[in-house]
């Protein structure tokens, strides 16, 4: 066949893929969600009380746009970087006078851009062949900033955050961080294809201070609870590989108790499960953590999961706050609670036509062909 001709089928089946594809866009129905997150005022006031067990809130089968859009994926930049020699500098006659002179008492390095993390001796390598070791991953912020926004307009498959130009509801947001003791945790706009609630996945939103450095995911002290488990000698480390090891206790528990080998002790209270305590698990303490769903069943439907953390009397207080609505798309709802208020607008949302290419007539191909 002849670079023409392939040329020619070419054409033919990108048109075929443009065709199928503006389908597959015109069968979806997209949505442009925005959400404002924020810490109601009248708390200071509130006399109902809330469990300050912190509940736990799982990952599994979410996706997350937050940590993909501060800690993006840079190994290709990575790898087009060339590693850093220290003891090498810049000798150019070109160079000033005065910057000589500073290169006789402190090394510049070049090029300007290089990889200069320092690698594990050749008797540290498990490797046979030496490979460069990179931390490839972004420092988190210690405080998020509460406007979250995507940085292109471009249409993706998938859900991805909306650019600021998709904002609508900004002076809503502004209003409702002037009132007094009120302040606004999150506040974003994405968009998605919602499904059915059986395969709707939920989205994951973290937003405020990381509280890490404090307590740890149950709001234990840090400090104290390392005290506490070096007196017991507990060690325990959250891994995958540990994640599995407890998980196939808890199934070989199941297995004996189905069996009758395991007798239930008297007044027992009920104790969680290993792999329910340490599993799925965010790495990070967040003011403001959680799950938002959005399924399509005739109607659209909102789930929410949120855990909110902040400073009581006793310690590091968890609020866990959960609720489910209806929404008509188009109007404004409000999610109210006295701890955790959310704003929500959900939009529908025309993607944009992909451009299609000509088709050409097979008669056409056939003449060209002779």
């Amino acid at each position: 066949m002849s670079v023409y001709l392939k040329c020619v089928f070419g054409a033919v089946l990108l048109a075929a893929s443009n065709t199928a594809t503006a389908q597959s866009n015109a069968a979806e129905r997209w949505f442009e969600i925005e959400l404002i997150v924020f810490s109601p005022a009248r708390s200071a006031d509130l006399k109902e009380q809330f469990d300050n067990d912190v509940t736990p809130i799982r990952l599994s089968n979410s996706f997350d746009l937050v940590t993909a859009h501060y800690q993006p994926q840079i190994n290709t930049l990575l790898g087009t970087l060339v590693r850093c020699a220290e003891t090498e500098q810049i000798s150019d006659p070109l160079l000033p006078a005065k910057l000589r002179d500073w290169q006789q008492w402190q090394p510049v390095y070049y090029p300007l851009f290089c990889l200069s993390e320092q690698q594990p001796a050749a008797w540290q390598r498990t490797s046979l062949f030496p490979e460069i070791l990179l931390n490839n991953e972004l420092p988190m912020p210690a405080s998020l900033p509460v406007q979250l926004a995507g940085k292109s307009d471009n249409h993706m498959p998938v859900p991805y955050l909306a650019p600021r130009s998709a904002f609508g509801l900004t002076e809503l947001a502004a209003k409702i961080n002037r009132q007094p003791n009120q302040t606004v945790l999150l506040h974003t706009v994405w968009r998605q294809a919602p499904v059915t609630e059986k395969l709707a996945v939920p989205s994951r939103w973290f937003a405020g201070a990381d509280y890490s450095e404090l307590v740890d995911y149950w709001g234990r002290d840090r400090q104290q609870a390392a005290n506490d488990d070096s007196s017991t000698g507990l060690t325990l480390v959250e891994s995958p590989r540990q994640d599995d090891l407890f998980s196939a206790i808890d199934t070989l528990l199941d297995q004996l108790n189905a069996a009758g080998k395991l007798e239930a002790l008297p007044d027992q209270p009920q104790v969680l499960r290993i792999s329910d305590s340490l599993s799925n698990l965010p790495d990070n303490v967040w003011q403001l953590d959680g799950l938002f769903k959005l399924h399509l069943d005739h109607y659209l439907f909102v789930n929410t999961d949120f855990n909110l953390r902040r400073f009581a009397a006793d310690g590091m207080q968890s609020i866990n706050v959960k609720q489910s609505r209806r929404v008509i798309s188009g109007e404004l709802h409000y999610l109210d609670h006295p701890y955790l208020g959310m704003i929500i607008q959900i939009r529908r949302f025309q993607p944009p036509e992909p451009e299609t290419v000509e088709e050409i007539d097979v008669g056409e191909v056939t003449a060209l062909q002779q």
